[in-house]
């Protein structure tokens, strides 16, 4: 019996010579499930952003008032000609009020002082 013993040992051998001598084949996970493991720890994308519409530019009204005798004053001397007779230094509102068929402009300031200046 002590031959079986040496024969089989012997076999276990060579099996264990094979086994070191054959290349190791590694595993490794299929790619979709990586590939799906990246897409789940990658952050969201945002969506992305719509372009911003042109921005239209304020349209500046060409205001005239005409009197009777066909003579006409234009927006911006009414305004300056109230500028120039208002005295107060702090305004912080100005109303101005237009009689074409009288020739005169009334302002008022502040809510409080008043007066009027000729359109023409």
């Amino acid at each position: 019996m002590p031959r079986k013993k040496k024969e089989e040992v012997a076999a276990v051998e060579n099996i264990v010579a094979e086994v070191a001598e054959a290349p190791v084949k590694k595993t490794r996970k299929p790619r979709a499930k990586k590939e799906a493991a990246a897409e789940a720890a990658a952050p969201p994308e945002k969506p992305a952003r719509k372009p911003r519409a042109p921005r239209k530019k304020a349209v500046v009204p060409n205001f005239v008032i005409q009197n009777s005798a066909d003579e006409g004053i234009t927006y911006a001397s009414v305004v300056e000609k109230v500028q120039a007779a208002v005295t107060i230094k702090d305004v912080t509102s100005l109303d101005i009020y237009v009689k074409a068929e009288e020739g005169k402009a009334y302002y008022v300031v502040n809510g409080e002082a008043a007066g009027a200046v000729d359109l023409f």
